[in-house]
């Protein structure tokens, strides 16, 4: 924005330089072109559009061309609703969040009992036991007696917790602030992808505001060139300020062509914000509009304080790492387990005759690890030192999400003083350009200041138009920063 300014005060600074050579007789000559060109200087929405020179086009078979188009008016509200339903950067954390409800689900069934089926093969030359290798996290090792000679066994067992020290329940509760932490980062990703879609949206509506100014300028350059060849063609101006004229036309053609490509570049940002057919035909229907928010900082605040995503997955990333020392001091307890089992041998057996019968028992399996080489002992320790570090990181998250929101909300108050500056040069501008008409059409004024008054006219109404924009972006910001969208 701040090239487009330059770039409109260099064409006026230009525009000026032409003009000293008027005099105040050639200027009574120009006041009928002047009238005709004053009711003809606003540019519509839709000539904006009708003379876009870029349309996008997307087949099927191209990148991201089966994404649906919208196609019409668009409202602000609308974008954001379609942006929160199509991007894909949410859609891939609702995902991640939809996978930690089965990692809680998969915790709390280590609550219940398990069961497991085996079969054993062996041919032995002596006597003995033996723990079989089977999956540990499905049911506890079944014990086997292997008998001297071959023997296949059939054997189904389980097991039924029933004294963990806090393991399986410190497990269940980590598992379940971590499925906190991913919907506290799906929330977040929400308010994030409103905040895109809002930036975007108000960015292409400062782009098309832009581009109408960008076009009445160019409209005033050519009512500007036309006169000046008159008066070539009557002898009263030399050629090469008609030259003059018609390279300034250009100056502010190419800069109009700029500020096309600036409005289409806008636009695309906003689609792939909405995960929208690039080729989508849109048109805005909130304009840049000055609305002044009423409520104080301690509002905002007090509402991130309850909004922001950011602040309880630090919450729950302390409370996980409590479980996660409850289970790290559950080693320190005995594990006790109900455990049964039935088997089937054929061959060779313990006691000689059980060749094809069907057995099994039920049974209280307890321990407790008497020494580990301070093992337990620097888990727990590492435990201890994570909790604090969750702790601390949470307090630096609320710390920076005031810093956010109170950043925000001077943003927000420079703006808004802007946008009422900006307005009282814009009354200024337009009064001094009435007068200065007035004065010219009764021959008190050259043409000079007339163009002067209009040039400055035009930057007025440009500033007030960016002061606005930076206020609806600010305004976008310290909603973000208040955890809503």
């Amino acid at each position: 924005m701040i090239d487009t300014c330059q770039k409109f005060s260099l064409s006026a600074a230009l525009l000026l330089l032409n003009l000293f050579q008027v005099t105040s007789a050639s200027a009574q000559e120009l006041r009928g072109p002047m009238a005709a060109q004053d009711s003809n200087t606003s540019t519509s929405v839709d000539e904006v559009l009708s003379g876009n020179p870029i349309q996008l086009r997307v087949t099927k078979t191209a990148p991201s061309g089966e994404l649906p188009e919208r196609t019409g008016l668009l409202s602000l509200d609308d974008a954001v609703q379609a942006g929160i339903k199509n991007n894909f950067t949410l859609k891939q954390s609702e995902q991640s969040w939809i996978g930690s409800k089965f990692t809680t689900r998969a915790a709390l069934a280590k609550f219940g009992p398990s069961a497991s089926f085996n079969t054993f093969y062996s041919s032995s030359s002596l006597n003995q036991m033996l723990f079989l290798p089977g999956d540990t996290s499905i049911a506890s090792p079944p014990m086997q007696p292997i008998v001297r000679g071959s023997s296949l066994s059939l054997l189904f067992a389980g097991t039924q917790p029933l004294f963990t020290g806090g393991r399986l329940l410190g497990g269940y509760r980590a598992a379940r602030a971590a499925e906190k932490q991913s919907l506290a980062t799906f929330n977040e990703q929400r308010i994030q992808t409103a905040l895109r879609v809002k930036e975007t949206y108000w960015n292409a509506a400062w782009s098309e505001a832009n581009l109408r100014v960008a076009t009445d300028y160019v409209k005033f350059r050519e009512w500007s060139s036309r006169n000046m060849k008159a008066r070539v063609q009557e002898g009263k101006a030399p050629r090469a300020d008609y030259l003059r004229e018609e390279a300034e036309l250009a100056r502010a053609r190419i800069q109009l062509n700029e500020r096309y490509r600036d409005f289409n570049s806008a636009l695309l940002n906003l689609k792939v914000s909405m995960a929208v057919n690039i080729g989508s035909q849109l048109a805005l229907r909130d304009e840049l509009v000055f609305v002044e928010i009423k409520d104080d900082l301690n509002k905002f605040l007090t509402d991130a304080a309850s909004n922001r995503p950011e602040l309880r997955r630090a919450a729950y990333k302390v409370a996980e790492m409590k479980a996660r020392r409850q289970v790290a001091m559950s080693k320190y307890s005995p594990q006790v387990n109900a455990y049964g089992l039935g088997s089937n041998i054929k061959g060779s057996s313990p006691d000689g005759n059980a060749n094809g019968r069907w057995g099994g028992f039920i049974g209280v399996m307890g321990g407790v690890t008497l020494f580990d080489s301070g093992s337990r002992l620097n888990e727990l320790r590492a435990a201890n030192a994570a909790v604090r570090e969750a702790d601390l990181a949470k307090r630096d998250a609320e710390l920076k999400v005031a810093q956010e929101v109170s950043q925000a909300w001077i943003d927000l108050d420079l703006a808004r003083r802007n946008v009422a500056l900006a307005q009282d040069q814009v009354t200024s501008a337009e009064e001094d350009h009435r007068l200065f008409k007035a004065r010219y059409e009764v021959g008190k004024s050259i043409a000079l200041e007339q163009f002067d008054a209009a040039v400055k006219m035009f930057q007025a109404r440009l500033t007030l138009k960016e002061s606005i924009y930076k206020y609806l972006l600010a305004q976008a910001r310290l909603t973000f920063a208040s955890g809503g969208f």
